[in-house]
């Protein structure tokens, strides 16, 4: 019976030894972007959260640092995933400083709406820009969106290219972004965007450009009563995660990320696209006086001259 029980005992304990054995480590990912959890850059995060630590049974763990407690801006965002301090992140515009091939997505109205560049991005062209970033040990997974940028500012409506005149304008750094308002006669002034509100406050720059999302989530409204919905940039914002850690993973958990890359974007696409009226009407009711521009040929004009001076 001794013997019994110490042989039942010896094979109990390889059970477990064994079960142990097959248990995955868990792989926890920190997930970082520059602007509000509530902006549709946070939405989708949930989003790809929630599929992701569902469809792995828990063995990845995804943490969400937004409104820029990991880097308050997207290049910090950017240079802290190449490095590896953080595994996973959101970035737009910064990414030029990376990508020269990003530019082209700064180039002043070459989309005709989202349905063009959503068919553009998520075409082969798109993945051989997004393909650039592995220079930086970044893997680009998918295109998500920051939108049609519009303009506010604090002296006057802006109906014609000849009302940027003298406005000093808040860009991203971006050498065509800076070139595009140069030639619509504005000052352009790169700045991070974590300084944009209280340069806006204190008059350091007149205006600035984004998409409506970022003007409600960063309250804009209060510092700025003029917004025009100028369409002038579509931005896309690439979702990465550093190159070094993507090869560290299975198979599994890489089409596990991978889909829910494109699950994020997608609800992040969708809100930006449904959301827009009712942003419009709640810069609205904050006291805003919004223009359509009634002349857009004017502005394409104005902004096709930098092309042939590039």
């Amino acid at each position: 019976m001794r013997k019994l029980t110490a042989l039942f005992a010896g094979l109990l304990m390889i059970g477990v030894l064994s079960g142990c054995g097959n248990q995955s480590e868990q792989v926890v990912l920190k997930f970082a972007y520059e602007l509000p959890q509530s902006h549709p850059w946070g939405q989708g995060a949930e989003r790809f959260q929630e599929i992701v630590e569902e469809e792995s049974d828990g063995e990845i763990q995804v943490q969400l640092y937004g409104g820029g407690q990991l880097g308050d801006s997207g290049r910090e965002v950017q240079e802290s995933v190449a490095i590896g301090t953080i595994e996973m992140g959101l970035s737009s515009t910064p990414l030029e400083q990376m990508n020269p091939y990003q530019e082209i997505f700064s180039l002043p109205y070459i989309f005709l709406n989202r349905e063009h560049a959503w068919a553009s991005l998520d075409s082969e062209a798109g993945d051989m820009v997004g393909e650039h970033l592995l220079e930086y040990n970044l893997h680009h997974l998918a295109f998500w969106e920051d939108g049609f940028r519009q303009v506010t500012n604090s002296v006057r409506p802006i109906e014609m290219p000849e009302d940027f005149e003298g406005l000093r304008i808040r860009v991203p750094e971006s050498p065509v972004r800076m070139a595009t308002f140069s030639a619509l006669g504005s000052n352009p002034l790169p700045m991070s965007f974590s300084e944009v509100f209280t340069a806006l406050q204190q008059g350091t720059v007149h205006g600035q450009e984004n998409p409506l999302p970022v003007i409600v989530n960063s309250s804009f409204y209060d510092v700025q009563p003029y917004l025009t919905l100028t369409n002038h940039v579509y931005s896309p914002a690439s979702l990465f995660i550093n190159e070094d850690t993507w090869q560290n993973l299975s198979t599994e958990h890489q089409q596990i990320i991978q889909t829910a890359a494109e699950a994020g974007r997608d609800l992040n696409r969708d809100l930006n696209e449904s959301d827009e009226i009712a942003l419009v009407e709640r810069l609205e009711s904050e006291g805003m006086e919004v223009f359509e521009l009634e002349d857009v040929e004017a502005f394409q004009e104005a902004t096709q001259r930098l092309g042939t001076r590039r």
